[in-house]
């Protein structure tokens, strides 16, 4: 019985180690997302430098609403 328990409490430590680690993953994307809309948001209304920015903006005038 003491091995099984050892056996589960690595397996919750893993899954706990898991779930850290998507979360940490999960901060960094939304920071990044936050970053590039507000990087949009600046330059709304204005001609940008920016090489993703400018993408964007074409993209936006690629599509038409149906």
């Amino acid at each position: 019985m003491s091995a099984t328990t050892i056996t589960q409490e690595q397996l919750m430590k893993q899954k706990i180690k898991y779930l850290e680690d998507r979360l940490t993953t999960m901060e960094k994307s939304l920071s990044r997302v936050n970053n590039i809309l507000g990087r949009f948001q600046m330059t709304e209304d204005k001609q940008s430098n920016d090489p993703f920015i400018r993408v964007m903006e074409q993209g936006e005038k690629d599509y038409e609403l149906i």
